[in-house]
């Protein structure tokens, strides 16, 4: 199958989501804004590690993510919160504990601490994690994954989210020129910063048109715009008109913050949506990050057993470890290799 030509995708525009969606996303903002705060908190008291005293948690990939199909019964669509985590996996689910108990390497954690990077797997609710530093991979896991949902017809499609870094990746170029090829469902946001020259929108867009991708590009647009962009881009995907790539221009995080408020000014101004109604989506998102940050300190860390059980084996490993390497050769008969520090 041959792709059809690239070109802009479809943008959003200013106009109202409707009430369940514009609950859903105002809640999602607020949550992220106190669980930001809650992260500077925990890391300034050595709750969590000093290097997160500074972290920030892009509004925007959430309102992005949250123009997808979520499901919690593994039906919906796929996503891959990469760099931008937790922003896209609270649109798909996820709950700030939940991410807390992650950063933190707590035994009570999704996997038990024996996931890295900022985000997990959790197939029945559309996440897709990656403990890779560069990123990259994930684009092409996911270009397979669409692939497949393209060839069985489903109504599903797949969402990553990458940093610039990415591609510097074979990986994610092998992803968008197959994604591309067989014009399989796949959604691909890069988080690109400004240069001293100015904006990289035209480095991207010449690599969309090379793989024959549709190329959107937003920044500080109001968030029903970028939910709008989105929610086009996944009907073109799963009618099977292609993948897009979107660019997602850097802005200050207080800009970010401007933009969530200014949803809620409207909201309430023009959608109908009632002060009591916000303030009430506020107090449970605050009461939602307060209940995690209070509970963080008592979950427990792991244990040997649970932090190193088998992730790629089908047997029960020799405890504690799951993997050794393969004594060398000439490696003496009293060889113990759980005694020796290179075991892993």
């Amino acid at each position: 199958m041959t792709p059809g030509p690239a070109g802009h995708a479809p943008t959003g525009h200013h106009a109202p989501l409707g009430a369940q969606a514009t609950s859903d996303l105002l809640y999602l903002g607020f949550q992220a804004r106190f669980l930001e705060a809650g992260l500077r908190d925990l890391a300034g008291s050595e709750g969590l590690h000093p290097g997160l005293a500074d972290f920030r948690i892009d509004t925007r990939s959430i309102v992005l993510a949250r123009a997808m199909r979520c499901a919690t019964d593994g039906t919906g669509d796929l996503c891959h919160a990469g760099p931008l985590a937790p922003g896209p996996a609270l649109a798909f689910g996820a709950t700030p504990l939940e991410f807390l108990r992650h950063v933190a390497g707590k035994g009570t954690s999704p996997a038990s601490a024996r996931e890295g990077g900022l985000d997990w797997t959790d197939v029945r609710r559309g996440m897709i994690g990656s403990g890779a530093a560069r990123g990259g991979t994930a684009t092409q896991v996911l270009a397979g994954a669409a692939l497949a949902f393209g060839n069985r017809g489903e109504d599903r499609a797949a969402m990553v989210f990458e940093g610039r870094v990415a591609l510097q990746s074979g990986g994610w170029h092998e992803g968008m020129n197959l994604a591309g090829a067989v014009r399989a469902p796949l959604i691909v946001v890069v988080a690109a910063r400004r240069t001293a020259g100015g904006s990289v929108h035209a480095d991207l867009e010449a690599v969309a048109l090379s793989y024959g991708v549709a190329f959107a590009q937003v920044g500080a647009e109001p968030p029903e715009h970028l939910f709008r962009t989105v929610a086009a881009a996944r009907r073109r995907a799963v009618h099977g008109e292609g993948p897009t790539l979107i660019e997602l221009v850097h802005v200050g995080n207080e800009e970010r913050w401007a933009s969530h408020d200014a949803f809620a000014e409207r909201a309430t101004a023009e959608d109908g949506l009632s002060e009591p109604d916000l303030d009430a989506i506020r107090r449970a998102a605050a009461a939602g990050v307060e209940h995690a940050v209070d509970r963080l300190a008592k979950e427990p860390g792991p244990t040997a057993r649970d932090a190193l059980a088998p992730v790629c084996t089908d047997g029960p490993p020799p405890p504690p470890w799951t993997r050794r390497d393969p004594p060398a050769p000439d490696t003496p008969a009293s060889y113990d290799p759980a005694e020796q520090p290179h075991a892993e």
